[in-house]
């Protein structure tokens, strides 16, 4: 008798996950089975004919994979059987457009049975629908046989051919090695590979390349975990203990052997958890380096099974390494997921990957029925640290309750609707639970801030070089104003440059002090552009650029930006936070001779001004960023108080009613000039928090200090940072560093008397108390 196999287009979006370009291998299984079974076989796949490609769907979101519908039809031999693929991209039970449309135009030129077809091959996210509800979805159809169908195939399809009642009964193969290789010498490969190729362009990047001669292939099938959110061992009868099922590794050396025959030179391991059996992993990582094999396992292995030889023998062989942890709670992965891990074997592979040098990616779940928003919280606060200290790739994605698995279940006995048109992209952009105990739009908050923090992370690290001390300001709140004043070495500076250079840096920052009063600060500039250094920022109290010379010579040295400090929009509000009567006037007049200065040579230099919010200035914002806009400075850098050196709790404002006024003056300002808050919580602009990226950004920036010592900007800050218990449910909480705590002090040993204010520009008269 003969049988067509046929594996269609699929209609995937464009945000797809698991792995549709494998989705074939069903198919290819299938038919050698039938082939082994005295079948005369004609296999069409779609993914595997000369114009096998992927384009457009006409829903937006949406791309067709594959052939079109009229050439994989045409290509279907007169047959007495027509089986058709049936995956979990075609999302069941929903009528898939792309298949219905397959087979009506096989309907349309074959009067034999059609029988609609799992070919389950373990590995993709199953989703169990109901028989009836998917015969009633695709009545093109004489027959469905669900779930692994190597045991039932023959007979059901001799049965529909004889037009007799298909036998009933599991379709599992009794042994995985009485099953035939797959059919891969009736795939045009080439064809594949090209297909595959095309694909891949779709992203930049992925965890698991597939445009080098890839082909997928088994080990094993079923995991014998029960963890919630997984349809592993779809079809198992109750009460029936999961298990997992492996192939020897005699046969899995044929399979290999088989598809270097075939042109492969990568492959796919779509187990669904590699690495249970530990004689059987090692078996299998050997035999994949004796035939020389590159590999990729998509679908992850157990942390916890994981030890560093087999680290060491995938290194160079694997793209990346990917592991489960579900949660960053231990509570939540015992309760909620059920996954039996001791959460300390995720740190330790983090550590052994790096120490192998195998890059490591770990999947974390959020969203989970009984999880708090605090667990969540905690969870990314994990991942992220995992990422920042091991260099890991954490991948975050929202609970999916895929009819079948246990959260299905435990959504329905809680009664919470599911949203279920498409189960795909949700994985990773949209919830698909409706629970009110955590609102979609709260997970999706969450999910943000911990992406905002990851990309902060990875942008390119930041130099912040102190080159003095040295300040002709005393400000209340200096952070190093009670160190000794003096120069940091011109050429140790120049040998900080250089080193932060060499390992990728590109943004340099010089503070003090008064950066200025360095006379090397010029040249310091100069050398950070020679050597290639794109962003360079100087920080600086202006007071110097008050000589048109200097100012000049400043913003024509090469640096990119410049920002300029001042700390009220008069005379007398700016003396009484920097100490010093006549430096309003000068910082104002350098900044606008730096404007100047710019403007004169063309020079795409950024000036902006810097303010300290104090209890003394902070009413006065927004004249601030006025003064900025009218001397041709439209970018206001907005600090809070950090409780480092002068900064007390008796010079700080108090943070609510500063950040209202903060927030007052972004909604005014921020269509004519770029605002930017620092070291505030991010809850107290809730409506405006892109304002304070800033402050995650500290993440990745090195602050090297005048006498040489070197620190990460985040760990010094967290010194004094921190996180309270409205924080816990905060969905900003993993980009946020908390709540600063500033001291209590005595006055300072200086102060400006009130007559003062009001006097004739002179000298300073700092009265010493």
């Amino acid at each position: 008798m003969r049988v067509a196999v046929v594996f269609g287009p699929l209609r995937v979006s464009t945000d797809f996950v698991d792995y549709p370009y494998f989705a074939d291998l069903g198919a290819v299984q299938a038919a050698a089975v039938l082939a082994s079974a005295g079948w005369e076989v004609a296999l069409v796949d779609g993914f595997a004919l000369p114009s096998s490609t992927l384009r457009d769907d006409r829903d937006a979101g949406y791309l067709r994979l594959g052939a079109t519908v009229e050439e994989i039809a045409a290509r279907v031999p007169a047959s007495d059987l027509i089986v058709v693929a049936y995956t979990p991209f075609h999302r069941p039970p929903a009528r898939d457009t792309a298949l219905a449309e397959l087979l009506s135009s096989l309907r349309a030129r074959h009067a034999g049975p059609i029988l609609l077809a799992d070919l389950y091959q373990s590995g993709q996210h199953y989703v169990d629908a109901p028989v009836a509800a998917v015969r009633a979805a695709y009545p093109e159809v004489d027959h469905y046989l669900k779930y692994e169908c190597e045991a039932a195939i023959d007979a059901v399809g001799c049965a529909l051919v004889d037009g007799r009642m298909p036998p009933s009964g599991s379709g599992e193969p009794a042994r995985l090695d009485d099953l035939p290789l797959p059919a891969w010498h009736l795939v045009d490969t080439a064809a594949l590979f090209h297909f595959h190729a095309q694909v891949a362009r779709l992203r930049p990047r992925w965890a698991f390349p597939f445009d080098a001669h890839s082909l997928p292939m088994l080990t094993s099938r079923g995991c014998p975990y029960r963890c919630a959110h997984c349809s592993s061992n779809p079809g198992l009868a109750a009460g029936r203990p999961k298990t997992q099922r492996r192939y020897s590794l005699a046969y899995l050396e044929r399979a290999v052997v088989a598809l270097r025959e075939r042109g492969a030179a990568r492959v796919h391991l779509l187990d669904e958890l590699a690495n249970v059996d530990e004689a059987h992993f090692d078996g299998l990582l050997a035999l994949l380096q004796r035939n020389n094999f590159a590999f990729e396992i998509p679908n992850g292995v157990r942390a916890d099974y994981l030890e560093p030889r087999h680290f060491a023998a995938m290194k160079g062989r694997v793209t990346t390494v990917s592991v489960s942890a579900e949660s960053g709670v231990q509570r939540v992965i015992d309760e909620v997921v059920g996954k039996r891990l001791d959460l300390a074997t995720i740190h330790r592979a983090a550590v052994e990957a790096a120490r192998a040098g195998v890059p490591l990616l770990v999947h974390f779940i959020i969203g989970m029925p009984g999880e708090t928003r605090a667990e969540i919280n905690r969870t990314l606060e994990y991942a992220a640290g995992l990422a920042e200290e091991h260099g890991v790739e954490p991948a975050v994605q929202f609970a999916t309750p895929l009819p079948g698995t246990r959260l299905h279940a435990e959504a329905e006995r809680r009664h919470l609707p599911t949203v279920a048109e498409d189960y795909g992209p949700r994985f990773q952009k949209l919830p698909t639970l409706v629970d009110p105990g955590l609102p979609a739009d709260d997970l999706i908050a969450l999910r943000a801030s911990f992406d905002r923090r990851l990309n902060a992370a990875r942008q390119p690290e930041k130099l912040i070089l102190n080159v003095t001390y040295r300040c002709n300001n005393k400000c209340s709140f200096c952070a190093v104003g009670t160190r000794d004043q003096y120069d940091g070495d011109l050429g140790m500076q120049r040998e900080h440059l250089a080193r932060w250079h060499a390992r990728g840096v590109r943004l340099v920052d010089f503070d003090g002090g008064e950066p200025t009063l360095h006379e090397g600060l010029l040249a310091l500039v100069g050398y950070a552009r020679a050597i290639g250094y794109r962003r360079i920022n100087v920080t600086s109290n202006g007071r110097r650029l008050v000589y048109p010379d200097y100012a000049k010579a400043l913003v024509s040295s090469g640096l990119t930006s410049l920002l300029i400090s001042i700390h009220g929009p008069d005379r007398a509000t700016h003396a009484r936070e920097v100490m010093v009567y006549e430096a309003f006037d000068q910082s104002t007049e350098g900044l606008r001779n730096a404007c100047a200065a710019r403007d004169a040579a063309g020079l795409p230099v950024e000036i902006g001004v810097n303010i300290t919010l104090t209890e003394g200035n902070y009413r006065r914002l927004g004249e601030v960023a006025e003064l900025a806009l009218t001397a041709g400075a439209p970018w206001l850098n907005v600090q809070f108080l950090t409780p480092f050196g002068r900064a007390t709790s008796r010079t700080a404002p108090d943070t609510t009613d500063a950040a209202r006024v903060t927030r007052e003056v972004i909604l005014a300002y921020r269509d004519r000039m770029r605002i930017q808050v620092i070291n505030l919580p991010k809850c107290f602009l809730p409506d405006l928090d892109a304002h304070c990226e800033g402050d995650v950004g500290k993440l990745d920036r090195r602050m090297v200090f005048v006498n040489n010592d070197d620190v990460n900007l985040a760990r010094y800050l967290a010194e004094r940072r921190v996180k309270k218990p409205v924080c816990e449910p905060c969905v900003h909480s993993v980009a946020c560093g908390g709540f600063y705590e500033l001291g209590d002090s005595p006055e300072p040993p200086w102060k400006i008397e009130p007559e003062e204010l009001t006097r004739p520009l002179s000298l300073p008269m700092l009265r010493a108390r």
